[in-house]
């Protein structure tokens, strides 16, 4: 609805929400825009980073010092960034199963948890980010 006020000679006129509106949906994804990371020491563990299902990116701080490669460091939060969309749409999970063994879910399937942890780029979860990790080298 439109309203039209006069005040003093001028008209102003504003549309006043009567569900007409609408939405424009944007051309990226606003949820991974957002996703909080942060370098730490991870004392010792071989990874670059680690994501947990919370959706928070942990950057190594050692694989990223100032002699390294920069490109290095965004492959691996494109990587990570995968890892986050996985968890968000629900194919990628972890907990315990009903027999109280750590358990990572792919798309439905269950796989032993030293699977995820051993960051194997053969397991499923890992293909898409590794293949986003190729295309940067091109």
């Amino acid at each position: 609805m439109v309203v039209k006020i006069v005040k003093n000679g001028l008209t102003k006129s504003f549309l006043i929400k009567n569900n007409m509106s609408f939405k424009l949906k944007p051309p990226y994804n606003l949820d991974l825009l957002n996703t909080p990371m942060f370098e730490r020491d991870m004392e010792g563990d071989p990874v670059h980073a680690r994501t947990p299902k919370n959706g928070v990116i942990i950057l190594n701080e050692d694989s990223f010092s100032m002699d390294k490669d920069p490109k290095e460091k965004l492959k691996t939060i494109v990587h990570e960034l995968e890892h986050v969309r996985q968890y968000k749409c629900g194919d990628l999970d972890y907990g315990y199963n009903r027999e109280g063994k750590e358990v990572v879910w792919w798309k439905g399937k269950e796989y032993p948890y030293s699977a995820m942890a051993s960051g194997d780029p053969n397991q499923p979860w890992e293909k898409k980010p590794y293949q986003l990790e190729n295309k940067l080298n091109t």
